[in-house]
């Protein structure tokens, strides 16, 4: 199906945030009800060490169980393991695609949780688009406008979409960023701390985190 912003199923957040800059079509498979929900946006790199997958997984159990939808963008890593272990757990999700829309309908993981009225995919470019790095990037804002809150894992300072999506969202201020403490050289959190980003609190009450 397509929406376009005057349906009443489009995103509010998209038009509140972004104004003139909200897509003025997206194409989708499945629960277009769920699009209006809110939840927890979960964004993170495709290659992931074991770490962060932890982090990822235990994020997504936690924020189902406490009735939270996932929103994410369905790459591989992070993004793929937060939906399908929100899926797998009773829970809901949003997957803002960049690519493929229409294959990615069809993929046995997904297809049975679209069925079930759990699953929303959507993506504001044609559905037959194959993957091109613009569009991945162009996709993340609004990945984090959908969201009550953004959780960025596995960025890396100055490169990839994780880290370009994490410094776009913070300095349009759409959604609250939090980031966890880790002990990764590598890892770029400490500087989007610097930025504008929150310390991830352990144990993790979104509720409380929406409300600060």
């Amino acid at each position: 199906w397509p929406l376009i912003q005057s349906d009443t199923d489009y995103p509010r957040r998209l038009k509140q945030k972004l104004e003139k800059k909200a897509p003025p079509i997206l194409f989708g498979f499945g629960n277009k009800k769920i699009l209006n929900k809110g939840g927890i946006t979960i964004v993170g790199a495709r290659d992931v060490n074991e770490e962060d997958l932890s982090l990822t997984k235990n994020l997504s159990i936690d924020a189902s169980s406490q009735g939270y939808t996932i929103i994410s963008g369905g790459a591989k890593g992070v993004d793929e393991t937060a939906m399908t272990i929100a899926l797998e757990n009773e829970g809901m999700a949003i997957g803002v695609l960049a690519n493929s829309l229409l294959q990615k309908s069809t993929v046995s993981k997904y297809r049975k949780f679209l069925m079930t009225d759990d699953l929303v995919l959507i993506s504001p470019f044609n559905p037959d688009t194959g993957f091109s790095v613009g569009n991945a990037m162009a996709r993340n804002r609004y990945i984090y406008c959908l969201g009550d809150i953004a959780i960025a894992i596995g960025s890396k300072v100055d490169k990839g979409g994780t880290w370009n999506g994490a410094v776009e969202n913070l300095r349009a201020k759409w959604t609250p960023l939090w980031v966890a403490n880790t002990n990764d050289s590598d890892s770029g959190n400490t500087k989007l701390f610097e930025k504008g980003a929150n310390w991830l609190p352990k144990p993790c009450i979104f509720k409380d985190l929406i409300n600060l």
